[in-house]
């Protein structure tokens, strides 16, 4: 009788065992995927802390991530586009561009600029609390673009390093194929535009006298289902200041 109890007694330890194990197992594998989860840019933060802590203690110096923060990164030029929202009076964005840090994308964006090649250009998507996206050249529908370089063909991003983490930052929008840039780009109306880090690369930032212009687009009804203006919204003119 006592043997028998013993026996009950330890399945029962057995069953409890395995059930535990079984929740550790399944606790597990949901930290692991919620940590493939999370942002390169949390993952980079979370590294520099963990490494700061590590030179407090005398054992290591800091890693250096590799996101560059906007304020940090040096306007080496400024370009303007002049916008017309329906029928009233143009306003002008400017935009100081980021030539050290995203050379290819710069030199680009200028010459199409130059060239006023964004001339007739609209603003083809608009996403409040997110960004405008608009310079398709040669295609209104916003499906495609032209780059500057020869025979119009896309470009590769020079990095993705600019962390989106301020309003008015302009990137490139990127191509299905490929992944190249070629004329289109997009502008973020908000702070936080995280969901564009590592994917889009930041060249240029709207300059603070500039950004009701954007937001005055960013006010502008839209149509189902691709968000296109329900007024046209267009570059009338483009080319550099300076």
């Amino acid at each position: 009788m006592k043997s028998t109890i013993i026996c009950r007694l330890s399945m029962l330890w057995l069953i409890v065992v395995l059930c535990i194990a079984a929740k550790v197992h399944a606790f597990s594998m949901k930290m692991s995927n919620d940590l493939t989860k999370i942002s390169r840019r949390a993952a980079i933060q979370s590294s520099l802390a963990s490494s700061f802590l590590v030179a407090l203690a005398g054992h290591a110096n800091p890693c250096m991530a590799a996101y560059i923060d906007a304020d940090n990164v040096k306007i080496t030029q400024r370009v303007f586009l002049d916008i017309q929202i329906g029928d009233k009076i143009p306003q002008r964005i400017v935009i100081g561009l980021f030539g050290e840090t995203t050379p290819r994308l710069v030199e680009n964006f200028t010459t199409l600029c130059r060239q006023n090649a964004y001339a007739g250009t609209t603003f083809y998507r608009v996403l409040s609390d997110y960004s405008i996206q608009g310079g398709a050249i040669g295609d209104i529908s916003g499906k495609s673009g032209k780059s500057a370089s020869a025979n119009n063909v896309g470009l590769e991003p020079d990095n993705f390093d600019i962390v989106h983490n301020k309003a008015g930052l302009v990137s490139m929008v990127r191509m299905n194929i490929g992944g190249s840039v070629d004329s289109r780009f997009f502008i973020t109306c908000v702070d936080d535009a995280g969901w564009a880090d590592d994917r889009y690369a930041a060249f240029g930032i709207v300059e603070e006298g500039s950004m009701n212009v954007v937001h005055d687009i960013e006010k502008v009804k839209v149509k189902p289902p691709q968000n296109s203006p329900a007024v046209p919204v267009q570059i009338v003119a483009s080319g550099i200041l300076s």
